[in-house]
C-alpha cells in the first residue's frame, strides 16, 4: 500500500508543482514541511516552514488566513484550524539583509468528497427495449476538486467507461456523468452503478451509487418447434409453437376451424392438436407469437394421407335445374371466417354472396364461387347448373315402308324428337301398348337443343295385329329438377300371314273303301283370308262344295290357299281298300252258332245225369226248418219234404 501511495504522490509531483506555481527563486533557501498537503474541507493545518540560511533578516507566511508577519526566525508555523478557503494559495517568504525577498509556494489541496452519488435513466421509466439507445446520468453531488475527480461506470463487475475532468475549479461542484446504453436480451437484469473517486494521490476517496437493475424487453425471435406434419387419415397430430420474448409471447393461430381442432397456451408456449384427422383438417397453420413490442408467426403445413383437401364454401341450393329463359338466384355461405368471397360467371365478377339472373339465355354458363380461407388460401366450388328445354315435338313412324307389315319382315321404327336440351339427361322409351320395350340413354354431352332420332327393329308375328307402338321422351333432371315427358301419338300396326292349312283335317293320304264317297276338307287360316282352291283330274268323278271336296275314286287331290302374302298348297293321295268286312262277320256268325250247338248238347247230357231225380211227396210237411232240397215255387223259398227215392248210377 505504501508503494501504491507512493507512486501516486511521484506521479502528481510535477501537478503539485503546477497548482504551487514553482519556485519563484531557484536557489531560496526555505524549507516546507510537510512540501505539500492534501486537506479534507474543513480541517486544521499546521506547516512549518524554515531557512538553513543566516543571513536573513526574517521570514513569514502570506495567506487569506493563518498569515503571519516577517519574524526574525529560522522557522516560522502557518496553523489555520479550520480551513474553508477553497482558494487559498499560502507562501512563506524569506527576506535576506541586502532587501532580496523569496518565496516558496505551499501546494495545499482542499478537497470534499460527494454529499451523494447517484445512477439513474435519462427521460425513461420502466423495463428497456432491446435494440434502443438508453442514457444513464451518473449525478456527483457537492464534490471538490473536480480536476482529481474519476468517475467510473461497472455493468456487473466490468469497467465499461473512465471519465475525468479538466476543469480548475476548486471549490465543490454538482457534475454528472452519462453512459450509452444499448441492452440486448441477455443482458436482462444486469447491473449498472457508477463510482467517484478523488484521485488525491493518496489513498483513493471512493463512492459508488446504488446498483440501477432493469428488465430488458424484446419482441418475440423465430418461433421454435413448429414445422409441417403429414398424418393418415382417421389418425391424431398435434403442433408445437413457442417463442423467446419479454414480456412473455401470448400466442394465436389462424387456421381453417375444424370440429376436431382443440388448442391449449401455456406459460411456454402453445398445443395444437387434431383429433382423427381428415380432409377438413388439410391446409396451413399459422402461429402468431406476440408481445406488446412486436409479433412473429410461422407457417406449417399438415397433409392427411388418404383424405382431399375441403373447401368450405356452401352454395344454397348447390345444383341448379332451370327451364330455358327462367330466373335463378343462388347464395354462397362460408362455414367458417372467410377473408375475401364473391361470384365469377364467365369474364364477369360479382363481388356478393348472391348471384342472380333475371333471365337465363346462356346454354352453357358456369357460375362459381370463389373465397380465401384463413389456413386454406384461395379454393372455388362450381354451381352445378342444368338448363333444360322440353321437346317440341315427338313423333313416330315406320321407316322405308308403308301400309301391313307381314310377318317375320323386320322393321324398323322411327322415334323422332325435336330440339330438346340437355341431350345428355335425354331417355327415349318404347313401348307396345303398356308393355315397355326399350329403354336409350345418351353419353354425348350437348348443352344446346338438338333433333335427336331412335329408332327400334321389330318382327311381327300374327298375334301384333292391331298393337300400338308409341315412344316417349323423358328429362331425367335428378331429384332436385322437375321430369318432363311428352309422348308420341300411337302408331297402330296391321300384320298380314301367309296361309296355313289345317292338316289335322286334311292328311297327305287317305285310305278310302270301293264304292264309298270320302269328303276331304281344306281348311286355312291367313290374313288377308285365303282363298281355296282344289286341283286334281279333270276326268274324276268329284263334287266340290265350299271348299270341300268330295271324292269317289283314288287318286291325287291337289288343296291350294292363297292370299296376299303366299300360296300354300297340299296334295292329298286318296288310295282304295278292298271291303273284308261282311265275309269276316259270316265267318264269325257262323262260329258263334256252332259253338252254341255243342254247348247246349253238352250241357242237357250233364244235367239230366247230375241234377235230376226221383222224389215222393208223400206225408209231406211243412217245417220252419229245411230238410232236405228246396225247390223254387214261383220266386219264393216254399221248401218241400222230399223223400229221395232211388239213383241211377250214370257214368260218363
Amino acid at each position: 500500500m505504501c508503494e501504491i501511495i507512493f507512486s501516486q504522490i511521484f506521479l502528481r509531483f510535477p501537478l503539485l508543482l503546477w497548482m504551487a506555481g514553482g519556485p519563484t527563486h531557484a536557489a531560496c533557501p526555505i524549507d516546507l514541511n510537510p512540501p505539500r498537503l492534501v486537506l479534507r474541507y474543513g480541517d486544521s493545518v499546521s506547516v512549518n516552514c524554515s531557512t538553513s540560511s543566516t543571513d536573513h533578516e526574517g521570514i513569514g507566511w502570506e495567506a487569506t488566513l493563518g498569515g503571519t508577519g516577517l519574524e526574525e526566525v529560522n522557522f516560522v508555523i502557518w496553523n489555520v484550524e479550520n480551513l474553508t478557503d477553497w482558494t487559498i494559495q499560502p507562501k512563506c517568504f524569506l527576506t535576506s539583509k541586502d532587501g532580496e525577498q523569496c518565496s516558496k509556494k505551499f501546494p495545499v489541496i482542499l478537497y470534499k468528497t460527494p454529499d451523494s452519488v447517484s445512477v439513474s435513466p435519462q427521460r425513461h421509466s420502466g423495463p428497456m427495449v432491446e435494440g434502443t439507445e438508453y442514457q444513464l446520468q451518473c449525478d456527483i453531488q457537492n464534490v471538490a476538486p473536480l480536476r482529481s475527480l474519476v468517475v467510473r461506470w461497472y455493468k456487473g463487475n466490468e469497467t465499461v467507461k473512465i471519465q475525468t475532468f479538466n476543469d480548475s475549479k476548486m471549490n465543490p461542484v454538482d457534475v454528472f456523468s452519462t453512459l450509452n446504453i444499448t441492452p440486448r436480451r441477455f443482458e436482462d437484469e444486469v447491473k449498472y452503478r457508477c463510482e467517484a473517486e478523488l484521485d488525491l494521490g493518496l489513498l483513493p476517496s471512493v463512492m459508488s451509487s446504488q446498483t440501477l437493475h432493469f428488465a430488458v424487453y424484446f419482441p418475440p425471435q423465430n418461433i421454435l418447434e413448429l414445422r409441417d406434419t403429414e398424418v393418415d387419415f382417421g389418425s391424431p397430430t398435434g403442433l408445437n409453437c413457442s417463442s423467446n420474448g419479454n414480456p412473455r409471447p401470448e400466442y394465436s393461430w389462424t387456421f381453417h376451424r375444424a370440429p376436431n381442432v382443440k388448442l391449449k397456451n401455456d406459460d411456454g408456449g402453445s398445443l395444437l392438436t387434431i383429433k382423427q384427422a381428415a380432409g377438413e383438417n388439410i391446409g396451413t397453420y399459422t402461429c402468431h407469437a406476440s408481445n406488446t413490442l412486436g409479433k412473429v408467426f410461422k407457417i406449417a403445413r399438415v397433409s392427411v394421407r388418404g383424405a382431399e383437401p375441403v373447401c368450405p364454401i356452401k352454395l344454397i341450393p348447390e345444383s341448379v335445374v332451370v327451364k330455358y329463359g327462367s330466373p335463378i338466384s343462388v347464395s354462397c355461405s362460408n362455414t367458417t371466417s372467410v377473408e375475401e368471397i364473391y361470384w365469377t360467371a364467365g369474364p364477369e365478377v360479382v363481388n356478393d354472396t348472391t348471384w342472380s339472373v333475371l333471365e337465363l339465355l346462356d346454354w352453357d354458363i358456369r357460375p362459381g364461387c370463389k373465397a380465401t380461407f384463413q389456413g386454406i388460401g384461395r379454393c372455388s366450388k362450381p354451381l352445378h347448373i342444368t338448363v333444360y328445354k322440353t321437346p317440341d315435338s315427338v313423333s313416330i313412324s315406320v321407316l322405308r315402308h308403308s301400309g301391313p307389315m307381314v310377318e317375320g319382315t323386320e322393321y324398323q321404327l322411327q322415334c323422332d324428337i325435336q330440339n330438346i336440351a340437355p341431350l345428355q339427361n335425354l331417355v327415349v322409351k318404347w313401348y307396345k301398348g303398356n308393355e315397355p320395350l326399350d329403354n336409350v340413354t345418351y353419353s354425348n354431352v350437348s348443352k344446346t337443343p338438338v333433333d335427336v332420332s331412335d329408332t327400334l327393329m321389330i318382327s311381327p308375328s300374327r298375334r301384333d295385329d292391331g298393337a300400338q307402338y308409341r315412344c316417349r321422351a323423358e328429362l331425367d333432371l335428378g331429384p332436385e329438377g322437375p321430369q318432363h315427358t311428352v309422348t308420341s301419338e300411337p302408331l297402330s300396326i296391321t300384320v298380314h300371314y301367309k296361309p296355313c292349312i289345317n292338316a289335322s283335317r286334311l292328311p297327305v293320304r287317305i285310305p278310302v273303301f270301293r264304292g264309298y264317297p270320302e269328303e276331304l276338307v281344306c281348311e286355312a287360316e291367313g290374313y288377308p283370308q285365303p282363298r281355296i282352291k282344289w286341283v286334281y283330274d279333270p276326268a274324276k268323278h268329284v263334287s266340290e262344295a265350299g271348299g270341300n271336296l268330295t271324292v269317289f275314286e283314288a287318286g291325287l287331290y291337289n288343296c291350294t290357299a292363297t292370299n296376299d302374302v303366299e300360296t300354300t298348297f297340299i296334295v292329298v293321295e286318296v288310295v282304295f281298300n278292298e271291303d273284308y268286312l261282311p265275309l269276316i262277320a259270316g265267318f264269325v256268325a257262323f262260329m258263334v252258332v256252332v259253338i252254341s250247338v255243342i254247348f247246349v248238347f253238352i250241357y242237357s247230357i250233364y244235367y239230366k245225369n247230375t241234377k235230376m231225380g226221383r222224389y215222393s211227396l208223400k206225408k209231406a210237411k211243412l217245417s220252419s226248418t229245411p230238410n232236405g232240397n228246396v225247390a223254387q215255387n214261383g220266386g219264393r223259398d216254399t221248401p218241400l219234404p222230399m223223400t229221395k227215392l232211388s239213383q241211377p248210377n250214370i257214368n260218363f
